[in-house]
Formats: structure tokens, C-alpha cells, sequence
């Protein structure tokens, strides 16, 4: 199956969690993924590279997901302030959505998770209206937000 993008970034300091984060992607038709272990990573491999598709967990040593979310749309290094952004996280309480959806997340996820939330998830977040300004959350434990 194929969800029409090719490149994906995955921000996520867990080997064995980016590695399943691989697998949904290669069988979505996602070909082209650059993995990164912290947000300052995946900022320097922002500027060489422009994802359709950003999966980034919130708790990371070095630069956590929301700062990072932050770069990603202030626009900042060249990155592209439209890229979608799927937040995974351990942290599920609502001002930690709260925190995500003011940085800029479209949709965050709360660990642990299986496989159909986290493809629901990035279908819902390459779906997500262009105003961004909605903010729900739906029974199959995935919280789709829009700042």
C-alpha cells in the first residue's frame, strides 16, 4: 500500500522503536528514510534533507521533540514549516498534548503503541486541514492536534 509520500525523517533515541517506525513506513511505500537519535540531529539532517513526513518522539537527550517541533516551523536551517509532524511519547497527560499542539504537532501519539494507532496516525496527520486549528482526540487512543 502506498500513502502517495517517499521520504520520512524519524526522530527517536530508541533503536528498536525506530526500526518498527521503519517497518510501517517500507510498507506504506515510504522509501527514502533518514533516521536521527535526538532533535539536533535531525535538524542538521534537515538541512540536506526534506522530508514529506517527520515521526519524532517527545523525550530525547540533546534537543527533545517539542524544541525541535519548533524549529521545524519557525522555518528555521531551510527546514519546511508545513511538514507534517507525528509526536510519539510516553507522556499522555493533556498538558503534555497541550505542550506538542502549541509547538506545532499534528498529531501525537502516546506509547506504547501498536501498529494500526501509529498507521492511523500518520495517515491522519498527512490528511490534517492546512489551517491547523482543530484539536480532538479519537477512541483508538490517537490524539490528532492541530495548533
Amino acid at each position: 500500500m502506498s500513502i502517495g509520500i517517499q521520504k520520512a525523517l524519524i526522530v527517536e533515541d530508541n533503536d528498536c522503536f525506530r526500526e518498527l517506525i521503519k517497518i510501517v513506513l517500507n510498507s506504506l511505500g515510504v522509501t527514502d528514510i533518514v533516521e536521527a537519535a535526538n532533535g539536533r540531529k535531525a535538524i542538521e539532517a534537515l538541512k540536506t534533507f526534506n522530508p514529506d513526513l517527520v515521526i519524532m518522539d517527545r523525550t530525547m537527550v540533546g534537543m527533545d521533540g517539542i524544541e525541535c517541533t519548533g524549529h521545524i516551523r519557525s522555518g528555521a536551517h531551510g527546514c519546511n514549516p508545513a511538514t507534517p509532524i507525528v509526536m510519539v511519547s510516553g507522556h499522555g497527560g493533556e498538558d503534555s498534548i497541550e505542550d506538542a499542539v502549541e509547538a506545532g504537532v499534528d498529531v501525537y501519539l502516546v506509547k506504547p503503541i501498536s501498529l494500526k494507532p501509529l498507521y492511523t496516525g500518520i495517515l491522519k496527520a498527512l490528511d490534517r486541514p492546512q489551517d491547523r486549528s482543530i484539536c480532538g482526540s479519537a477512541s483508538s487512543g490517537v490524539a490528532s492536534c492541530y495548533a
